[in-house]
């Protein structure tokens, strides 16, 4: 049994009682957490049932202050995870913690009224996949993936499998990727199994996060929905793991253990537990997992209403038309005068990218990071990396010119929409106005009471929500993704555009506008014609081409310092160690199967401080890859104690750059 036990104070004496476990059993990690300027220690241990009652001393304290908060398969999964990403296990047992609070014993066991649910109405799409992930082997296939275009009603088949477990009182965990725009799905799903389920993410406060926590664990709560870290949530009857909008990066972790949630979801699965992946932009890497036999794949090429998708225009552009182009203007005044909504995309955000010096051409740049300021309209320069802010100084501090603002972020769209549009209210939603609490979702209550016609936005304002008025999405700026140093770049361009394209239309006829100067580029061509096999089948064979993922398997190894001189040659000392033909004890040729890369400086090679080198290792197979990495990771281990340099392992990471 493995018990979290809270402790007032700290417990020096602790360590006088570690004989009296057999060492294999006891973990002996203690975790310091300060709540409400209040100090307590939670001493994590493993035992057998009553076990602890040999401790006379501890007997008092276990039983007045114990808390159940992890079991058997949480301990297993746990053991997994530090395994496969070659990280403590007392680290990886802290991310299955919630927060702590004082009064921990004070939770009494809720009892819910549970209540009759209306009948729930699938097509003939919906149900034929559902009845079929019912329906399959989990001996053979444990692992589904929904492909759906945007609209095509793939939570009404998450609802339909969680009342299915509900029957059996099984239990469902459903991820999504953000809490702000996974409101909509959030709320569907609470809304119908509302005694049933819990939410757990950061925005709640500790003591919810503890209550979703335990009844979770004991089974009072048969559902739960939440983001990243809700993927170590403990369960008594865990019978379906859901993942939605699957491909979205949020789902990697980039903290010290760089987990990916998708990876500790496969890594749950047991012979009761199942996993459903969904999206309609999923990854190159989760499709190639269907046909390599790994997962069953289940498509929806229409969407629920019977609604068409949206007409695509790609008008010629150039940089000179303004970030709305006559050809857009003309659109939007023509679908606001019908009384319908408009959603304009712009990537980028601050006004101006660029703070400028003519005369001694410098650049506005951060302090901390290697890259340039961003100008905003309150009147600072901000780093959107570390968040370094200065107040804009309209004269270069060299040479007392003045400094031109270029490169355009969404304010400046604000301005246009202000002088060109002012018959019409409209919200900017991106990570700035995110800050404040509840802003999100007053923006797309207002959206959906048509009280604002026009919604400018970032990224963030891509997925997630479905209005009815929008019928027209303009894409202001987005040849910047084509360009990046990123073997994902277009794939992750490909993922924007089609998800907000799907934004437009759902319920009448829809169009959408993109701006760009890249017309003839694959993602561009793609989207046009709605052929997302197109893209897939081209981003397959250029990774293929190439060796990236899915056709090899990838670890980074990050290299931090404040040094530059210092990290550089510790970077080049540690190359030949870690040369593949020079790491021994290697099965099967394992050396013949894996590539280094590196040293290198990443595109952006000062964050926060630190510079960044870095290496990349290329592997053909999963266990060539884990024995490579965990035969050099003494020498890895070495050098952070030997030297100022910080070493950071990340498998399978999202960043390359």
């Amino acid at each position: 049994m493995i018990c979290h036990v809270f402790l007032e104070g700290e417990f020096p004496s602790f360590k006088e009682y570690a004989a009296d476990f057999n060492a294999s059993k006891f973990i002996g990690h203690r975790f310091f957490i300060t709540e409400n300027n209040d100090e307590f220690s939670a001493i994590l241990v493993s035992l057998k049932e009553g076990e602890f009652r040999h401790l006379p001393v501890l007997n008092e304290i276990f039983f007045k202050n114990t808390y159940y908060i992890l079991n058997a398969q949480a301990f297993d999964l746990a053991q997994k995870v530090a395994a496969y990403y070659l990280a403590p296990l007392p680290q990886v047992l802290s991310l299955c913690l919630p927060p702590v609070i004082k009064k921990i014993s004070s939770f009494s066991k809720i009892e819910t009224v549970r209540s009759g649910l209306s009948p729930l109405v699938l097509n003939a799409k919906q149900n034929e996949i559902m009845q079929k992930i019912l329906s399959e082997d989990m001996a053979i296939f444990p692992e589904h993936i929904i492909w759906g275009v945007t609209g095509s009603g793939k939570t009404r088949i998450y609802e339909s499998l969680i009342e299915n477990a509900l029957q059996k009182n099984t239990q469902t965990l459903l991820l999504v990727p953000e809490i702000a725009l996974s409101g909509q799905i959030m709320r569907s799903i609470s809304e119908r199994f509302s005694e049933y389920t819990v939410l757990y993410h950061s925005a709640l406060s500790g003591k919810e996060r503890v209550n979703a926590h335990r009844r979770f664990l004991e089974g009072d709560a048969k559902i739960a929905i939440g983001t990243r870290s809700a993927i170590f949530l403990p369960a008594e009857n865990l019978a379906q793991i859901i993942i939605d909008e699957e491909h979205d990066a949020s789902f990697k972790d980039q903290r010290k253990i760089r987990f990916d949630a998708r990876t500790v979801a496969r890594l749950r699965l047991n012979a009761n537990t199942k996993l459903i992946l969904a999206s309609a932009t999923p990854s190159l890497e989760t499709l190639s997992r269907a046909k390599t036999q790994k997962a069953r794949l289940y498509r929806i090429r229409e969407r629920a209403t019977g609604q068409s998708m949206p007409d695509i225009f790609i008008p010629e552009y150039k940089t000179q038309f303004g970030l709305i182009s006559p050809f857009l203007a003309h659109k939007m005044h023509e679908h606001l005068e019908k009384g319908n909504q408009v959603l304009l995309l712009m990537n980028r955000r601050g006004h101006s990218t660029h703070v400028h010096c003519p005369v001694c051409d410098s650049y506005a740049e951060c302090p901390r990071c290697a890259i340039f300021l961003t100008y905003h309209k309150d009147g600072y320069l901000r780093c959107h990396y570390c968040g370094f802010h200065e107040v804009y100084q309209k004269h270069c501090p060299k040479d007392g010119a003045v400094r031109m603002l270029t490169g355009r972020g969404i304010q400046r769209v604000e301005e246009i929409l202000e002088a060109q549009f002012s018959n019409y209210q409209y919200a900017r939603l991106d990570r700035d106005t995110a800050r404040t609490k509840g802003f999100t979702e007053d923006v797309l209550s207002a959206m959906r009471e048509k009280k604002i016609q026009i919604l400018i936005g970032t990224q963030m304002i891509a997925k997630g929500f479905d209005i009815e008025g929008i019928t027209l999405v303009g894409v202001l700026s987005i040849d910047q993704l084509f360009t990046a140093p990123d073997f994902r770049s277009s794939e992750l361009a490909w993922q924007l555009l089609a998800q907000v394209v799907g934004r437009s239309g759902r319920h009448k006829q829809g169009e959408v506008v993109i701006q760009t100067t890249m017309p003839k580029h694959p993602v561009i061509q793609a989207i046009k014609s709605h052929d997302d096999d197109a893209f897939y089948a081209h981003e397959a064979h250029v990774r293929q081409l190439t060796k990236y993922p899915p056709f090899v398997f990838l670890a980074r190894i990050l290299l931090l310092g404040n040094d530059e001189a210092e990290l550089l040659r510790e970077a080049e000392k540690l190359l030949p160690v870690i040369q593949p033909i020079n790491t021994t004890g290697l099965f099967d040729s394992a050396a013949e199967k894996i590539s280094l890369l590196g040293p290198a400086f990443p595109s952006l090679h000062k964050i926060d401080n630190d510079f960044r080198v870095h290496f990349l290792i290329k592997a053909e197979t999963i266990p060539a890859l884990s024995t490579y990495l965990a035969r050099i990771q003494p020498f890895l281990n070495r050098l952070e104690k030997t030297s100022r340099v910080r070493v950071v392992m990340d498998i399978d990471p999202r960043e390359t750059m």
